[in-house]
């Protein structure tokens, strides 16, 4: 993409790791066989920071790629009501069947996937690049990354292909 812009975006929100396993996968080696606890299994939460990132090889009839408040509009819905203040768990979850029952007053926002920072941000790139196919502009702008801040020092990128 020639042009570029980016729109930042805020929220709090819980979730749970449940597939957390520190002793295996890819970076178990890298632990020295220290074997410590896995505490993202704990039910805990973020103050999320969102970058989304779109672009295009053409500016439009503003000299804009898009302005951004239409960015803004696109995903308000998902980040003001849906995502802010729940707890994201995903229905796969061994513990989603006991929240769904016992806690259905909470505000859940429920996924089909661990809620990592890397899905989240997948997650968003994947809901944007469908907004932007409903509207007819997808020839025109494409979704380039989403950035998903779990913490000031952690972050998670997704980006298209």
């Amino acid at each position: 993409m020639r042009y570029e812009i980016t729109k930042k975006f805020k929220f709090e929100a819980g979730h749970r790791v449940w597939k957390q396993n520190l002793t295996s996968g890819k970076g178990a080696r890298l632990m020295g066989g220290e074997i410590p606890p896995n505490p993202c299994l704990n039910i805990h939460g973020h103050s999320y920071k969102v970058e989304v990132t779109v672009g295009s090889d053409t500016l439009n009839e503003q000299e804009m790629v898009i302005d951004f408040y239409h960015i803004k509009a696109a995903l308000k819905d998902l980040i003001d009501n849906k995502l802010d203040h729940s707890f994201i768990i995903d229905k796969n979850d061994p513990l989603y069947p006991s929240f769904k029952e016992h806690f259905g007053f909470l505000k859940l926002f429920v996924v089909d996937f661990c809620p990592t920072a890397e899905a989240i941000a997948k997650f968003i790139y994947d809901f944007l690049t469908e907004k932007l196919d409903e509207a007819g502009l997808l020839e025109d702008i494409k979704v380039v990354s989403v950035t998903v801040w779990e913490t000031e020092t952690g972050k998670a990128v997704y980006r298209g292909q």
